[in-house]
């Protein structure tokens, strides 16, 4: 019965402290929670098969250091989500940067958009973006708990301006609505939740992605995005777009399989950008790395 007003008092302090003082708190809060050798141990597995396939280290201090800085990240990440709601709209352009947007501007005024990203960087502050060019999104929400934290997150989701969040049990019929108005959705798809996805190979691994983005795309016939925002300093973002070519081969399981594949092949690029902030990794991503019993 204390989490929401506990979640509330949080929020406020982190809004209304110094952007550095706030930083500082995620980040001990990060070294903290590194110090968990379970979740360590599945953060440091995920990330090697990502750094072994794009070159970097997989042990050693450098790598270590990653996977600490990891931590780090996605405390800010959490910090952010309590932040985002003071962000100021009519000063939102000064704190994310999104290039190329008159080109994405115009596909999402254009008609139906399907938006996917990977857990990376920080999606939250899009939400404010969008809303401040008059982009209306929607997008599904895992259904977490405690309830109190799901509804906590879910009012807080895309700084609760120009999203509407709903539960993911729920999201199906508003989504294919939506995009049949020609709006947009926006889904984070680097997890097969159900567990019965499309058979990939990524990082070098086989796993399984949602086929669900790419199934609306062609029954839509809706633009597909990949995108992904990343932290690039104390309440400082710098998002990046990339369009997934549909071409449509009459076969309708062909195309959702290979925009699937093309999708799983945007996250590896964006993630590679920046591992550290990949917070993916700190769930099973893989099935043969699973957490270690806490």
């Amino acid at each position: 019965m204390l989490l929401g007003p506990a979640l509330r008092l949080a929020e406020w302090i982190v809004s209304v402290l110094p952007a550095s003082a706030a930083y500082r708190l995620a980040d001990m809060a990060g070294t903290i929670w590194y110090r968990r050798p379970a979740r360590r141990s599945l953060v440091a597995a995920n990330l090697a098969r990502v750094c072994a396939a794009t070159g970097r280290a997989t042990s050693g201090p450098a790598f270590e250091r990653l996977v600490r800085r990891a931590f780090r990240e996605h405390a800010r990440y959490y910090l952010e989500l309590l932040r985002g709601p003071s962000y100021p709209l009519e000063r939102i352009g000064e704190l994310v940067t999104v290039r190329d947007w008159e080109r994405h501007e115009a596909t999402l005024k254009s008609g139906p958009t399907v938006m996917v990203g990977a857990h990376l960087g920080n999606f939250e502050p899009m939400g404010a973006y969008f809303a401040a060019h008059g982009i209306p999104v929607l997008s599904p929400i895992e259904e977490i708990r405690p309830r109190a934290l799901f509804e906590f997150l879910r009012s807080r989701r895309g700084t609760g301006r120009g999203v509407e969040v709903v539960p993911l049990s729920k999201a199906l019929r508003p989504m294919i609505a939506t995009l049949r108005r020609g709006g947009a959705v926006g889904l984070v798809a680097d997890r097969d939740l159900a567990g019965d996805g499309l058979p990939v190979t990524f990082f070098g691994h086989p796993t399984t992605l949602p086929e669900g983005p790419a199934a609306l795309v062609v029954m839509s016939d809706a633009s597909f995005l990949a995108g992904c925002c990343l932290r690039v300093g104390p309440d400082r973002f710098d998002c990046v777009g990339e369009p997934i070519e549909v071409v449509r081969s009459g076969d309708r399981q062909t195309d959702v399989d290979a925009l699937t594949r093309a999708m799983g092949a945007q996250f590896e690029r964006q993630i590679a950008r920046a591992p550290e902030q990949w917070w993916g990794a700190f769930q099973p991503i893989w099935p043969d790395i699973q957490p270690a019993p806490q």
